[in-house]
């Protein structure tokens, strides 16, 4: 497991002209981390997904030309 101290070690070695790029890493890093909610279980989090298709796709899905399709 790597430790904070490591870490610090290994930015200690890059060079001073990398630092900036390595603190933007760093914050990009820390903003987009999803913070999990803890209360939110599983199920909840598998009722926010929403399917977009037509209604009559579940018995109609063999006359879809799915091959080329993605899930876009």
């Amino acid at each position: 497991m790597v430790t904070r101290e490591d870490v610090v070690a290994e930015i200690q070695k890059v060079p001073q002209q990398y630092l900036d790029e390595i603190y933007r890493i760093i914050k990009n890093y820390e903003n987009n981390r999803e913070q999990p909610d803890p209360g939110e279980s599983v199920m909840a989090k598998l009722r926010r997904i929403r399917i977009s298709a037509s209604p009559d796709f579940s018995t109609t899905a063999n006359l879809y030309d799915l091959e080329n399709q993605d899930a876009g």
